[in-house]
Formats: structure tokens, sequence, C-alpha cells
């Protein structure tokens, strides 16, 4: 039988959360994401990344990159165009092999490279990777039922969205649940319902539909040293007794598919239209929108930035109305190259000006503030700035005060002082390396087994 009565799933739900609670305090001192499920998928993902090239499709897409992008392409763009292209690739593995909605599994994906369980796994990372952010996804199907419990850890993430999704590339939203709706019991854990009960008068429900396909969970951390992402478990709640799970065939051509779609989706979408269309060391008015993996209560601003040795990109940002922000550099190509470099700061990580802006200063070189955004020695690169946690843009204002906003200017490096506010905050060379080594050491608890 494929559906229970009300009556053996309201048993098998109550038999599903005792066990679950015991396996996930079993487990939470240890790493959230070093999970059993991440081994496997990660080794499943490998050995199809390694069996199929996927050689024409990464020509397609290299050439789609480029026409996105425009004339000229600097040879140190195109030096890193190859590497994007393989992670595009190796993405859409990574959401190929946990696609099977009978046989759900937790996934950890859109990360860099990374050597655990004895795995060298490669970057999956393809528009816009957040360094702060643990992406990770599970399987839906809406004529089935899911229960994800999870546990909170003490600090938890920054901000935690739970957004259904009818697409794993476009990742148009069709249902979310924010992290300041869902209900945390008082020992850190929570369990939430997916299915396509009506999710009116139901805590930490999830109404799925027809088009529902992925539940798509960002875990941001504001600091990293402190903030872990949840323990999270999923369990189908309906018989899969008579199901198959699906076969290495389906999944490649899940991932084919996967890789036509991000092409358009990413090379022309967020590539092409979101980013390159903007004027060159500019960034666009933050504006809210629910496809191409950004939040429904989410506002982002795209650009690009092309500097030379002696130019600096100064960047002040209004906060607003939402919770969480961060300021992101990547490579041309929407890679970040090295999130333990600083080519990131969110508003928990920056110093905030004495009106409660932030000012980040954009460079090849260290100029010393403690708001600096590192480039990794690259002079052209692509910027995402994120806000989280705003009200639906059906809801909000648009003659609200409260509006996130960017403004940005380009000056030369020896002006930066004329430019910046009084109380800008300096660091010495010293205090900058002792930064870095932090922030290292905090990302790498990431990977920690």
């Amino acid at each position: 039988m494929r559906f229970f009565s009300r009556h053996q799933r309201q048993g098998l739900l109550t038999h599903l959360l005792a066990a679950l609670a015991v396996s996930t305090n079993a487990a939470l001192d240890g790493n959230p994401l070093a999970t059993s499920d991440q081994e496997t998928l990660d080794a499943f993902a490998i050995k199809i990344n390694q069996d199929d090239n996927f050689t024409v499709l990464k020509a397609e897409a290299k050439a789609a990159y480029k026409t996105a992008h425009g004339l000229p392409i600097s040879d140190e763009a195109s030096s890193s165009i190859d590497a994007a292209i393989d992670e595009l690739a190796f993405s859409s593995v990574q959401k190929a092999v946990n696609s099977d909605t009978y046989f759900p599994k937790v996934y950890w994906l859109d990360a860099g490279p990374r050597n655990w369980f004895g795995l060298d796994v490669p970057g999956g990372r393809y528009s816009y990777d957040n360094p702060d952010c643990i992406y990770r996804t599970i399987p839906i199907d809406s004529s089935l039922s899911y229960v994800i419990t999870g546990y909170r850890h003490t600090p938890g993430p920054a901000d935690v969205t739970f957004s259904l999704i009818s697409d794993p590339n476009s990742q148009n939203t069709v249902a979310y649940l924010s992290g300041s709706d869902l209900v945390i019991d008082s020992d850190g854990s929570y369990t939430i319902t997916v299915n396509s009960t009506s999710a009116d008068n139901q805590t930490n429900h999830i109404q799925s539909t027809t088009s529902a396909k992925q539940l798509l969970i960002r875990n941001n951390l504001g600091n990293w040293g402190t903030q872990k992402p949840d323990n999270l478990t999923v369990e189908l709640v309906d018989d899969n007794s008579s199901e198959s799970a699906l076969t290495e065939a389906e999944i490649i051509l899940t991932a084919t598919w996967n890789l036509q779609e991000s092409i358009v989706d990413y090379g022309v979408g967020a590539l092409g239209i979101k980013t390159s269309l903007n004027k060159v060391n500019t960034l666009s008015t933050p504006s809210q929108s629910s496809t191409l993996g950004t939040l429904t209560t989410q506002a982002s601003s795209f650009g690009h930035f092309n500097l030379s040795d002696d130019e600096a990109l100064v960047a002040t940002v209004t906060q607003g109305d939402a919770d969480y922000f961060v300021f992101p550099l990547t490579n041309p190509w929407m890679i970040t190259t090295d999130p333990a470099s600083q080519v990131s700061l969110n508003n928990e990580q920056a110093v905030a000006n004495a009106n409660g802006t932030y000012t980040f200063v954009v460079s090849l070189e260290d100029p010393g503030v403690y708001n600096w955004l590192n480039t990794t020695g690259l002079h052209e690169g692509a910027i995402m700035v994120r806000w989280q946690g705003l009200p639906t843009s059906s809801s909000s204002s648009t003659s609200s005060t409260a509006s996130p906003a960017v403004d940005v200017q380009v000056v030369a490096f020896s002006d930066l002082a004329s430019v910046l506010p009084s109380e800008t905050r300096y660091v010495t060379a010293e205090e900058r390396a002792s930064l870095l080594a932090q922030r290292i050491a905090a990302y790498s608890q990431r990977t920690t087994l």
C-alpha cells in the first residue's frame, strides 16, 4: 500500500518521531553536515561525474557564459572559466543524486571542493554561492508526506529558511517556512511536516503542490566561529516498500537535464540579464524575486566590477528591515574564489558606521580597513548583495524608509581616506593576519569529521 489510513498514519508518525529523536540527539555533538547520507551521496556524485564528462554540454555552457559576459574577455577571466563550468556540471550531478522522492535524504551542496570521508569532492558552486550559507536539499513529491526533524544549536544560524521549489535549477518558490515562523521546542528540537494538506492552523507545516520538486534549506551563519547549522534528517511517512530506487541511468538523465537548464538559468539569466547588463562598477537597486535561487523574503542587488591595481570600489549598504545581509565577491563566473580570504562580510562580521550603515572597500590591495573585501588578486568579478528576513514583496511598501539600499563609487586607492566615514575602523597587518586566521579556522569546521 502506498497510502495509509489516518489511524495508521498517526501511529507510524508517533513511532517515527520517537525514533528520530533518539538518532538525532545521539549525533548532536558532531558536525551536522558530516552524515552517512552525505557520504553516500558525495561518493555517488563523484562516480557519475567521473563516468560522464558531459563534454558537449560543457562546451555549450562555456559558450553561453562567454556570450553573457560579453567581449572582451581578459586572459585573467578566461583562466577560470573552465573550472567554473566543471563546478556547474558537478552541481547538476549533485542535484540529481538526491532527487528520489521515495528515498529522500538531506544533502549539502552548492559548496566548494573538500576532502572528507576519504573522498575528494569537487566544488559544486554554480550561481553566486554565499560563503555564509549552508545549502541543503530534500526531494519532494506532493502526493507523499514527509517529516523533517531538526535540532537548533545555541547559537543557531543568523537566518534560516525552508523553501519549497518547483525546479532545482530555476528554483521558483512554491511555498516556504521562514525561521521567524519556525516553532522550536525548549530542548532545541523541532519537526516540520511537508504534504499537500493546507498550512492553515498547522505549526511547522509546508503545503506542497503538484509543482513541488524539492525543499531547499538555507542556514546562514553570521558568526562562523560560534554558529552551527541545524541537524536535519528526513523520513517519508508513506510506505515505499513497493518502490524501486532510481537507477543510475535515470540519475544521469536528470543530471543532463539539470545542466541543460542551468546553461539558460545561470549563463543567460543570472550572469547575462541580472549581472552583465548592469554598467560596470555599479550595483542594481535591491529588488525581491522568487526565482533563480532568490527568496521571496530576500532583496538582491547584482553587479560586476573591473578595477585597476590602484583603484577601489567603495560601497555603503543600508540594512533596512532585513534581519541579515551579506556582501560577497565572486570571480567573473559567479563562483566564490576563496571563502576564507575575506571575500565576503555580513552584518555580524562587519563594523557599522555611526549612522547604522556599513561601508565596504573592494580592492586588490589591503587598505587596512576592517571592512575590506578581498578580490583575491582578481581585477574583475561579480557581486550579489543579499538582504534576508524581509517582508514579502507583496506586503512591503515601496515608500518604506527602512528599505535596503546600496551606493557605490570607484576612487583612486590613494583617495580612499577622503571618501570613507571619519569613524572608519582600521587594522594593522598583524590584526589582519589574526582575523584571517580566525576566519580560516572557523570555515574549516564545516568539513571536520
